[in-house]
C-alpha cells in the first residue's frame, strides 16, 4: 500500500494517473457512477497558469479564471475514454452566459491533456439545448465544434507538464 512519503515522491502526473484508477475501480465496485471526478477542479489550474489570471472564489457564478486583460472564462473539462462515445463530450451544464469564453480540456484516461480549446461565449450558447431537469443548458463538444475555436493545447500542455 501507498504511503504518504510514497506520493510526496511521485510527480503531478502520476499522481493524477493514480487517481484515474482509483476512480475506476470505485466504479466498478458501483461506488461511483462517473470517473470524471477531479477533472473540473483540476483543470481550473493550468487555465490559471497559462492566462497569469486569478481564480475566481469558490463562491463565484458563471466564471472559475478571470484573465489579467479581465475577460472572464469558465473551464469545462471531461476525461474522454474514448472519443466516440458520445455521451464522454457532454460538459456539465451551463446555468449562465455570464462569461467571454469557455475553455473546455478534455484529458484522456492518464490525465494527460488531449484537447483544450477556447470557444466564445456565443458559439456555445449557439449549440446549447436546455434541459429542464437539470435547469441548465448541455453541451456536447465534438470535434466539429472544437475545430471552431481557438487550439489551446499547447498553451495547457505547457503548465501541466
Amino acid at each position: 500500500m501507498l504511503v504518504s512519503a510514497e506520493l510526496g515522491n511521485l510527480s503531478v502526473d502520476e499522481l493524477l494517473a493514480l487517481s484515474r484508477r482509483i476512480l475506476k475501480e470505485l466504479k466498478r465496485r458501483g461506488i461511483i457512477r462517473s470517473g470524471n471526478a477531479p477533472a473540473g477542479d483540476y483543470a481550473e489550474l493550468p487555465v490559471q497558469r497559462a492566462t497569469g489570471g486569478e481564480l475566481a472564489p469558490n463562491s463565484q457564478k458563471s466564471w472559475d479564471v478571470k484573465t489579467p486583460e479581465g475577460e472572464r472564462l469558465q473551464v469545462k473539462a471531461r476525461v474522454v475514454t474514448n472519443p466516440k462515445v458520445r455521451a464522454e463530450r457532454q460538459l456539465s451544464a451551463f446555468r449562465s452566459w455570464d462569461f467571454d469564453a469557455a475553455l473546455v480540456i478534455l484529458f484522456d484516461d492518464d490525465f494527460r491533456v488531449w484537447r483544450a480549446t477556447r470557444l466564445p461565449v456565443q458559439l456555445i450558447e449557439q449549440q446549447s439545448t436546455f434541459v429542464e431537469h437539470v435547469r441548465g443548458f448541455r453541451v456536447m463538444v465534438t470535434d466539429a465544434l472544437l475545430d471552431q475555436g481557438q487550439d489551446w493545447t499547447k498553451r495547457i500542455r505547457a503548465v501541466t507538464a
